[in-house]
C-alpha cells in the first residue's frame, strides 16, 4: 500500500498511444505561419512553427531532427511577416 493511513488503493487509467521521437500533429497554420481559427482565417499574433505547426510528413514523424529545417524556416517567415505588420 503506497500510504499506510489509506485503506484502499487508487488506482488511475490512461489511454496510451505508440509513438516515436515527436507528435505528427499541431496547430494549422497558413502561409505566413499563423495559426489558424476552426474553419476561420488567422489568429492575430499568433504563430507557430516546429513541432508546434501540423506536420509537413503528411501526418508521420519520419525521424528525429525532422521538425528542424521547418522549424528554421517558418520561424523566419513569420518574423518577416511579424516585421512587416508593426506599426
Amino acid at each position: 500500500m503506497p500510504w499506510p493511513h489509506q485503506k484502499t488503493t487508487i488506482f488511475f487509467a490512461l489511454k496510451a498511444y505508440p509513438g516515436d521521437l515527436g507528435a505528427s500533429i499541431g496547430l494549422v497554420t497558413d502561409k505566413n505561419a499563423q495559426v489558424i481559427k476552426s474553419g476561420n482565417g488567422p489568429i492575430s499574433g499568433l504563430y507557430a512553427c516546429g513541432s508546434d505547426m501540423d506536420s509537413m510528413m503528411a501526418g508521420v514523424y519520419p525521424g528525429p531532427g525532422i521538425t528542424i529545417g521547418p522549424a528554421m524556416t517558418f520561424g523566419y517567415i513569420a518574423a518577416k511577416h511579424i516585421a512587416g505588420n508593426i506599426s
